[in-house]
């Protein structure tokens, strides 16, 4: 399994030989990093197999980058509004949304959905889905891998059910190290500080495999 960053939340997951981003297009939103524009043309240039969205905020979903995949139909594209449609399969891996709830408070009008990859191995991939709502979700496979916001590594509680789900923990949607207002990194330096889980935070454009 390898795994990009592509984006602020978003990856381009590659397993078992099929290609699937995940939030991997958004836009720059307060401080939070945006596709860069030469890695939006390698994507376009090297077509993922499907191209999946958690959510409709510019940092997980640009409509702009996501133009000429609408307009000439190149991949399969899949969200919250899919959800019905329940999982896509593509040669041995197979994407299931799961109805998710967004982190904070309740917005009006938004649907939000996570996702489950599974082929060789099982990803969860969480969008900016509230973390403890996963804790007793014994319904769904156990995880491989976990890739979510930065929540997920900041306080001692969730920390703690986060590594009960799974032992390799991608960590996302955290800002420039230098430009990060809230405090973020440090809340997740902190509290994953010896931490035995294999805990991952790559930068835009790094892959590592899992």
């Amino acid at each position: 399994m390898e795994i990009q960053r592509t984006a602020n939340a978003g990856v381009l997951l590659k397993l078992d030989g099929v290609s699937i981003l995940l939030d991997g297009l958004a836009d720059r939103v307060e401080g939070y990093l945006p596709t860069p524009p030469a890695i939006a043309q390698d994507l376009l240039d090297n077509l993922p197999d499907i191209l999946a969205f958690t959510h409709c905020h510019k940092d997980h979903c640009s409509e702009a980058l996501l133009l000429p995949y609408r307009k000439q139909n190149l991949r399969p594209i899949i969200g919250p509004e899919l959800l019905h449609q329940g999982a896509v399969k593509v040669g041995d891996v197979t994407i299931t949304p799961v109805a998710s709830r967004h982190l904070g408070k309740a917005e009006p009008g938004l649907t939000h959905v996570s996702y489950i990859v599974q082929g060789s191995k099982c990803l969860w991939f969480m969008g900016d889905a509230a973390p403890l709502q996963w804790k007793n979700r014994t319904d769904l496979p156990k995880p491989d891998v976990l890739i979510a916001p930065y929540a997920y590594g900041n306080t001692k509680a969730v920390w703690d059910m986060t590594c009960s789900l799974t032992r390799n923990v991608v960590l996302l949607h955290l800002p420039d190290r230098e430009k990060d207002i809230y405090g973020l990194w440090d809340g997740v330096d902190s509290t994953t500080r010896g931490t035995t889980a294999n805990l991952y935070i790559p930068q835009i454009g790094e892959t590592i495999a899992i």
